[in-house]
């Protein structure tokens, strides 16, 4: 969601200024960090910046040392942010698009980082809707900063691996960190469309028995929430395609086969999107040609109830007027005679559209 009124605020300022452009003002700004190699781990919760352990500085921290992940969650507090950019000598324009939480996924190269931009999707269990979040992310030589923009993410099977030293994070470099909070995201984008998928297969089937005036209103809010991935998934492809092109030493040879990997799910992803809006579009034609189906029915039936009804009241006008002299009209039984034609009339209609099979 784009934010006028915080953007407007923006307005004359110099480039590089630390203004928030995002929807939530209430949540406080919580740093986590993790500390890490093949052997040992830690987890701590800093008071401040101060406390931040300092960021490693060698490339192969794998093999020699330590690898950082520093995570700040929620970006109210602007003096945090720009604190952390001293501590790690990040660019203000840098920190100037972390607060800018609308931003198209991206990767910008910096002098000694790389920063990348993307969105993180949750779907709500209660209203099936989806919530994103940009995740800002920065990679430097042996460490990983994640920016947030409110508390509770995707990313905890990542801190699962490095806790328990499963997988290859607890071995690999920053590079490979950075790549596993990635795919942590793109994986997540997949339960969205499996979600959605299974949606849709349960509105064919109830289309295919019966549809329902509700069902369109279905129809459009699915197609609005795989406009949502849609949106989200295409620049991810194409920035882990970057990724995979990009000239620097932050980003191992090996780690680019992974990320090719990343690449791969994200085109899935797309191709699963274009496959359900497919699905959907067919799904509303068939709606619609049910809909039409059942009016045919009903102006089929009325027709036939007032064709059959127009000779009755042809005989029933008749002999409604008010004529001294008219046959039958004092005959005890004249009127079980002409309820007795009228109904002849009636079945003999009926039958014969039986038989031309318009009943």
């Amino acid at each position: 969601m784009t934010h006028v009124s915080s953007r407007s605020e923006k307005a004359g300022l110099p480039p590089g200024s630390l203004v928030g452009v995002t929807g939530d003002h209430t949540s406080a700004t919580r740093i986590k960090t993790f500390l890490y190699n093949a052997d040992t781990w830690t987890e701590h919760d800093p008071g401040g910046i101060a406390e931040v352990p300092p960021a490693p500085t060698c490339a192969k921290q794998s093999e020699a040392g330590n690898i950082l992940w520093f995570d700040i969650d929620g970006l109210n507090d602007t003096a945090i942010i720009h604190a952390a950019g001293e501590r790690f000598g990040l660019h203000q324009l840098l920190l100037e698009d972390v607060l800018n939480t609308d931003h198209r996924p991206k990767l910008e190269e910096y002098p000694e980082q790389l920063f990348v931009v993307t969105k993180m999707l949750s779907l709500d269990p209660e209203t099936g809707g989806i919530a994103d979040e940009q995740i800002s992310l920065v990679l430097g030589k042996a460490y990983v900063i994640t920016f947030q923009e409110t508390p509770g993410d995707v990313l905890e099977p990542v801190r699962e691996r490095i806790r328990h030293g499963t997988g290859r994070v607890r071995r690999s470099g920053a590079d490979y960190l950075l790549y596993a909070l990635l795919d942590v995201i793109v994986d997540n984008y997949f339960l969205i469309v499996e979600d959605l998928g299974r949606r849709i297969e349960a509105l064919e089937r109830k289309i295919g028995v019966r549809p329902g005036n509700e069902d369109l209103l279905t129809i459009q809010e699915i197609r609005s929430l795989l406009i949502t991935v849609g949106r989200y998934t295409t620049p991810v492809r194409e920035l882990a395609g970057r990724m995979n092109t990009v000239q620097t030493d932050l980003i191992d040879k090996g780690t680019r086969r992974y990320i090719n990997d990343l690449q791969d799910h994200t085109v899935y992803i797309a191709e699963s999107i274009g496959v359900f809006r497919d699905m959907l579009t067919n799904l509303e034609n068939t709606w619609h040609a049910g809909q039409n189906a059942r009016m045919t029915q009903v102006m089929k039936l009325l027709t036939i109830i007032s064709t059959i009804f127009i000779p009755l009241t042809f005989i029933v006008g008749v002999y409604g007027m008010n004529f001294d002299h008219m046959p039958e009209l004092h005959d005890p039984n004249g009127y079980f005679y002409i309820m007795g034609f009228m109904a002849v009339i009636a079945t003999i209609m009926l039958i014969w559209f039986r038989r031309r099979r318009w009943l």
